[in-house]
């Protein structure tokens, strides 16, 4: 009978432990994933900024271009 409840005890501690085990598996795969995003997000952003950047630059060279072709016109 008290080996038998030694047992139970046993198995029970064996069944936490186990539970702990997997709830930090699943906590270190979610920090993880959520790092992963992130990364993933500051990629995003510095790409958009790149585009925004390059954007600018092209519209600025193409308001050159025009003002030097109406230059041109006026100057003639």
């Amino acid at each position: 009978m008290l080996s038998d409840l030694m047992a139970v005890q046993q198995m029970r501690q064996n069944d936490y432990q186990n539970a702990l085990t997997i709830g930090a598996q699943m906590q270190a795969s979610a920090q993880k994933s959520q790092m992963e995003r992130w990364k993933i997000m500051q990629d995003v952003q510095t790409k958009v900024f790149e585009m925004q950047q390059e954007v600018t630059v092209n519209r600025a060279k193409t308001q050159d271009k025009l003002f030097n072709k109406w230059d041109d016109y006026v100057k003639g």
